[in-house]
């Protein structure tokens, strides 16, 4: 499996942590193409920024 690139922030350009995973109910006819159905949604990664506190979020592989 390949490691994934880290999330810069966008605030302080500091490097972000990955912080939490989430299930996010799709709103679209394309995010319901990529809905996980063992958890019902999408899979969100959430990432919080250690210098400023800057959260982000991208979908999850």
């Amino acid at each position: 499996m390949e490691k994934r690139k880290k999330i810069i922030c966008p605030k302080c350009g500091s490097e972000m942590n990955h912080h939490a995973d989430k299930v996010v109910h799709s709103t679209t006819a394309e995010e319901a193409k990529r809905v996980n159905l063992a958890f019902g949604g999408l899979l969100e990664e959430l990432h919080a920024c250690p210098a400023c506190g800057a959260v982000a979020s991208r979908p999850a592989d």
